[in-house]
């Protein structure tokens, strides 16, 4: 007998594939509590799953009642009489099937958007108070796929797999409950085959779990090979590294695709063996049928034909919801991807009672101040120093000193190890976090800027700012000149974070930015180490301009662009090495002088 239409879902509904069938598949930790807490997560975003509820149990009418109206009718034609009124009722079945699965569709796709952009609007909120220490540890890519797919996965599960899951569910009750009523015999027998597919589909998942992660393992590292690749390329091509990359991108390739083959196979394994115990049972009860029919314990040929039918359709729901069982997996998985986010602490709270910091007079000073970003190794040690109001203070030293990390620890980006910094006389943790910040302008070594306008990217830490104020700002840094020539001026929108225009050039950008917010602090770090040396000198004369009246805090490699501060210190191994002036640290004739006289050949 063929196999009619049973009124169940499809398998694959708008082009989602089921990862039990080949998909990969992750396997969550622990599926009770995420669930759990999923479901805390969207509280009073919900409204609407009750009908989704009916709506399901609706939607599983057609594959309940379509056999038994199907065996209906040929009894009454063995009978001689006319089904026109039987057929009737199954068309106007199926009809309200279309109707009531188009509605549970409709209402699931609304109701699973707002949940999703709950969840997503939640994440997001939390990602931005992390504090900067998150970042440094976790892959920008990685976190890139938790904020993108793992929570498309979780929408792709609340949008179609809740509804197919709850709707395969009343299925299955609904279709035994009328086994059972046809004849208790038949349905007896009929469970052998439930149970050997149970055995078969637990047998085989076991074995594909374990293979499904490693194949995510491998498809990770190929994403991140991928990723660097793109991202370095013109490293690659410089160092005429081409070779090299592709061998080690096909080395990966094919890990995963060994893991994918293998994957596939045992999976594989599933739905033939699934169908041919289906056959099996079906000829066993289409036997027995026969056999109690000509006893007499079965009255009509028209109940044989519904308990077929029922045969032919109990057994997919539960190959179905183990296919969906998969997908769920790999959506909580996901969901215990975003809750580790979520459970990563926010940067420090504001202290209770927490001082305002409305015109800072600029006064900093380090008070045994040591700091390390792991607890094995140490980057300041015991650092003491002193900056007054007002002073134009440089930090020196060979990479890996600690220069960063002491304007890391004054942004509080970090807090201290042990020791305190404190701003006109009060530890920085005293103060609230917002206004700290607002009292630094801040140019660090690495530029960042964003997909907007000019103008926009230029006012950043100051919106309400004037276009004669975010001008003279540009003109400042000298950035105007190249701004003008730009397609639409001050307008031009900034594509891929302004790589169209020269590291020099984003530079500027920076510095203007800097500039734009008349913080009373100005902290740069490297803030010239990317343009040429014309346009150093320009800048050097704003900043002169800029850091005049107020504290200032420059990181640089080229001795001769601070010269003319007020105080220089030197940084070696994490601790401070000299401090004085330029002159003064000449004439010590240190380690300072030595570095001055290799980079300028002034052997004074």
């Amino acid at each position: 007998m063929s196999e009619k239409n049973t009124g169940l879902p499809p398998a694959n509904i708008n082009g989602i594939s089921r990862p039990g069938r080949g998909g990969v598949t992750v396997k969550p930790k622990n599926m009770k509590s995420t669930l759990l807490r999923l479901f805390e997560l969207t509280k009073g975003k919900r409204r609407g799953l009750g009908w989704i509820l009916l709506l399901s149990a609706l939607a599983s009418l057609a594959a309940i009642l379509s056999p038994y109206l199907s065996g209906q009718a040929v009894t009454v034609i063995d009978n001689g009489d006319k089904a026109a009124s039987v057929l009737l009722c199954l068309a106007s079945l199926y009809l309200c099937d279309w109707l009531i699965k188009f509605l549970q569709a409709f209402c699931m796709a609304a109701i699973g958007q707002k949940i999703i952009y709950h969840i997503r609007g939640v994440l997001f909120e939390h990602v931005k108070t992390l504090p900067l220490a998150f970042f440094d540890k976790h892959r920008h890519g990685e976190l890139m796929s938790r904020l993108t797919n793992d929570i498309d996965n979780i929408s792709t599960t609340i949008s179609s797999s809740l509804t197919l899951l709850l709707t395969y569910g009343f299925t299955i009750i609904g279709i035994f409950s009328m086994m059972l009523l046809l004849s208790p015999i038949l349905t007896g027998v009929s469970m052998i085959g439930v149970v050997l597919i149970f055995l078969l589909t637990r047998a085989v998942t076991r074995r594909t779990g374990p293979l499904f992660k490693e194949q995510q393992k491998h498809l990770g590292a190929l994403n991140g090979q991928i990723e660097e690749s793109i991202s370095g390329l013109s490293v690659v091509k410089a160092f005429c590294q081409e070779d090299k990359m592709e061998s080690e991108f096909s080395r990966k390739n094919e890990q995963l695709c060994k893991t994918s083959i293998r994957a596939l196979i045992v999976s594989g394994y599933l739905m033939p063996m699934m169908n041919v115990i289906n056959n099996l049972c079906y000829v066993a009860i289409a036997v027995l049928s026969g056999v109690l029919y000509v006893r007499g314990i079965i009255g009509s040929i028209g109940l044989i034909t519904s308990f077929l039918l029922y045969i032919r359709q109990f057994t997919r729901p539960f190959v179905e919801i183990a296919n969906i069982y998969n997908n769920f997996q790999t959506a909580v998985a996901g969901a215990e991807r975003v809750f580790e986010i979520l459970d990563e602490e926010s940067e420090p709270a504001d202290k209770e009672g927490a001082f305002p910091l409305e015109a800072p007079e600029g006064n900093i000073e380090l008070k045994n101040v040591s700091f390390g970003y792991s607890p094995e190794k140490q980057v300041l040690k015991n650092i003491s120093l002193k900056i007054p109001a007002g002073t134009k203070a440089a930090i020196v030293g060979p990479t890996g000193s600690g220069k960063t990390t002491i304007i890391n620890l004054l942004t509080r980006f970090y807090d201290v190890t042990d020791g305190q910094i404190e701003l006109d006389g009060h530890d920085l943790r005293d103060y609230r976090m917002e206004e700290l910040r607002n009292t630094f302008g801040v140019v660090l070594q690495d530029t960042a800027l964003f997909s907007a306008s000019v103008r926009d990217n230029i006012c950043y830490g100051n919106p309400d700012a004037a276009m004669d104020q975010i001008i003279e700002a540009a003109k400042m840094t000298g950035a105007d000149r190249f701004i003008r020539r730009l397609p639409n001026g001050y307008d031009t929108v900034l594509e891929q974070g302004g790589q169209e225009l020269s590291q020099g050039e984003r530079q500027l950008l920076t510095i203007s930015r800097a500039v734009l917010t008349n913080a009373p602090i100005m902290i740069l770090d490297e803030a010239t180490s990317s343009v040429d040396t014309v346009t150093e000198q320009n800048i050097r004369r704003a900043l002169l301009k800029l850091c005049e009246n107020r504290t200032s805090i420059i990181i640089a490699h080229r001795l001769s662009t601070i010269r003319d501060s007020d105080l220089i210190v030197l940084l070696e191994n994490g601790e401070i090495a000299e401090q004085g002036t330029h002159q003064e640290l000449l004439d010590l004739g240190g380690k300072y002088a030595a570095m001055y006289r290799t980079q300028t050949g002034d052997n004074r």
